[in-house]
């Protein structure tokens, strides 16, 4: 059976949701606007008087001036194979107490700019000799959202693991917010009926691990975790409905089930669901048709773009409030990550990361930024408490020649950012 809501029933909600958020501040407060920031080095994330620590000073700074108000550090982790339980954090173990000193060092001096700060590890499948993005026998593409590990309690254990240091990091630096996962639909929700084989996830096992979590940070930081809302689709009743990983989310938590193990799995889901304070989103779905033709004209080019997204915000106000009424409390919800690269067409495939392939063009790019903010942060919709623009790399100087996702240096960008964010 599926949930609908009527269109008068779901116009008086929306108005109740709004004098809910707005009774507990967090429609009152300006929505964030975060900048994630990576490094690939152990000691990446330093303001020390070395031309690193200089440039990440400079980064800082500039995410100020733009606009930004808190940036997100983002560390990373290998998963060996797609089945496996080995977790390796990206830091060898005799470097890691020289990492947690320039971490802390760094959100000192992001703090004392007004910027917050906050933590998000992050899960990287790659082969066995370290191969990435790795593909098994030329057929099976490994990557976080589709893992299926063959002892899952083990892996748990491991990712908890992992998680663990970065924790108690996060408690030392008072961290905002601190990202439990992201993009992990086949571990949170399962794969549904596009995949019978895992159809079922283990948020139970989530819950758990986010207890351990709130345990080590306390009340401060909030904890989150960035549910993928792309163009994949997935498989209820013989439809396919686009939108990834929280369609399924939603289909599971909002669904009457009769079979016993499918209403255990959504009240675990449920309760991972309330037990998250703010529920994040990977944003990264295509804002035209690949057979369009795209105006030289900026502002024409705008106007092309802004109906995706649009449709996108409203999709996601739509499956809000249909899990709202299902679970009969209201979350705010944050864009943990979106990007556009700055390449022609970066709007067609956002998630493309081979930032050194295609054409340069800032103009698609702040074109992409233009029509998101418009559709996301323009409305003030009620549940969105910010965004993160993916991604300052700090290891390097930029320029106005990179076709990466950074803002930094590329004058068209940086000017839809100020309008929308000064």
């Amino acid at each position: 059976m599926k949930f609908v809501i009527p269109a008068m029933l779901r116009s008086v909600l929306m108005v109740f949701i709004t004098v809910f958020l707005s009774a507990y501040g967090w429609a009152q407060a300006k929505p964030t606007a975060a900048l994630h920031l990576m490094t690939y080095q152990s000691w990446g994330f330093t303001v020390d008087s070395s031309p690193q620590g200089e440039r990440v000073r400079r980064i800082l700074q500039s995410a100020k001036d733009l606009g930004f108000t808190s940036v997100i550090l983002n560390f990373r982790a290998h998963m060996i194979t797609g089945v496996s339980s080995d977790i390796r954090p990206a830091v060898p173990v005799n470097e890691q107490a020289m990492e947690e000193k320039l971490v802390l060092q760094t959100v000192a001096y992001a703090k004392s700019l007004g910027l917050t700060v906050s933590f998000r590890p992050i899960l990287l499948v790659v082969g066995p000799k370290g191969e990435f993005p790795y593909v098994e026998n030329k057929k099976i593409y490994w990557w976080h959202g589709n893992i299926k590990p063959k002892n899952p309690n083990a892996w748990f254990a491991s990712y908890f693991k992992y998680h663990e240091r970065y924790l108690k990091l996060a408690a030392k630096a008072e961290a905002e917010m601190y990202s439990i996962g992201a993009e992990m639909n086949s571990m949170t929700s399962g794969l549904g009926d596009r995949e019978p084989s895992w159809r079922l996830g283990f948020p139970a096992k989530w819950v758990e691990m986010i207890g351990k979590a709130r345990e080590i940070l306390g009340s401060r930081t909030k904890i989150t975790y960035g549910i993928n809302y792309t163009d994949q689709y997935v498989e209820i009743g013989g439809q396919k409905i686009v939108g990834g990983e929280i369609e399924q989310w939603k289909f599971y938590m909002t669904e009457t089930f009769t079979k016993p193990v499918n209403q255990k799995h959504q009240q675990d889901l449920q309760a991972l669901w309330n037990s998250l304070d703010v529920i994040g989103f990977d944003y990264y779905r295509a804002l035209a048709s690949q057979n369009e033709k795209f105006s030289s004209d900026y502002v024409t080019l705008v106007r092309q773009l802004e109906s995706r997204p649009q449709s996108h915000a409203s999709q996601l106000d739509t499956v809000l409030t249909e899990i709202a009424l299902a679970l009969g409390s209201e979350k705010p919800a944050f864009i943990q990550e979106v990007g556009y690269s700055s390449t022609e067409n970066c709007f067609l495939e956002p998630a493309a990361y081979e930032s050194n392939k295609g054409k340069l063009n800032l103009l698609h790019q702040a074109a992409a930024w233009e029509a998101f903010l418009k559709a996301y942060w323009a409305p003030q919709w009620p549940w969105m408490t910010g965004f993160g623009m993916w991604q300052v790399l700090v290891d390097e100087d930029t320029s106005a020649t990179d076709k990466g996702f950074t803002p930094l240096q590329k004058q068209p960008i940086q000017g839809v950012l100020q309008k929308y964010l000064l």
